[in-house]
């Protein structure tokens, strides 16, 4: 079945290709209602992709409503077709999205986080949260975002190295996978923090994305603040199938 998919290079990414797979399969009718899914170990096994791209492909599944999530019994179709949809996505304007973002960590160390954020991770005030906090770079090298990231204390301690691989990654060999998560997104003025990072003065209009990231039994995981420099990003909301 690898041969299904395609690793060459500018190629969609896998997820993608396996979600366009899985709904071929769902409108030629070799999935029916009711009908469950393989899971996510035999997707791996079956497409050589890793778990965490076989999760994304079945969360766009269930986006659009194709498919539901059941604790004992797996993953369910409950649609055979798309039902129309709302997609939303932040993006680079100038199209360098297309080009590979570099990332950079530039610490990740147990802070104070603010009162709110500790008061939905249920920790005391005295009480502090791994925060990764990460650079990406524009394909001229210009920071573009800052993310302030902060993690579940069921992790336990985590290394530079474990997430240099990628955080989601570190998040699936602890057994914390994200499965559902709630974005919020608002606009204001850079903290002196920001400034330094960003290299850009108090003036400059930050686009704001929180992102509330949750396990399959609710618990929250992430809690991520991602600051853009609003003149290099746009906010694209699209209807439709």
């Amino acid at each position: 079945m690898k041969k299904d998919l395609d690793y060459s290079r500018g190629a969609k990414p896998l997820y993608a290709q396996l979600y366009e797979i899985l709904l071929h399969q769902l409108k030629t009718g070799e999935y029916k209602k009711n009908d469950v899914l393989p899971t996510e170990a035999e997707f791996e096994e079956r497409f050589g992709v890793s778990r965490i791209t076989a999760r994304r492909a079945l969360a766009e599944l269930v986006a659009k409503g194709l498919v539901k999530r059941q604790a004992g019994i797996g993953t369910m179709v409950i649609s055979t077709s798309e039902k129309q949809g709302i997609k939303t996505r932040i993006s680079l304007m100038d199209g360098q999205q297309q080009q590979t973002i570099s990332r950079k960590t530039l610490t990740l160390e147990f802070l104070s986080p603010p009162e709110s954020v500790g008061t939905l991770f249920g920790i005391e005030l005295s009480e502090k949260l791994q925060c990764l906090t990460r650079i990406l770079y524009r394909e001229n090298n210009l920071p573009a975002q800052v993310n302030y990231i902060y993690l579940t204390p069921a992790l336990g301690l985590l290394s530079p190295e474990e997430v240099s691989g990628g955080l989601y990654q570190a998040l699936e060999e602890r057994n914390e996978n994200i499965d559902t998560y709630q974005d919020i997104l608002t606009a204001e003025l850079p903290t002196e923090q920001d400034c330094q990072i960003l290299n850009i003065s108090s003036a400059v209009p930050l686009l704001v994305k929180i992102r509330k990231g949750f396990n399959e039994r609710g618990d929250l995981v992430e809690y991520t603040i991602a600051k853009h420099i609003a003149e290099y990003y746009q906010y694209i909301v699209e209807n439709g199938r």
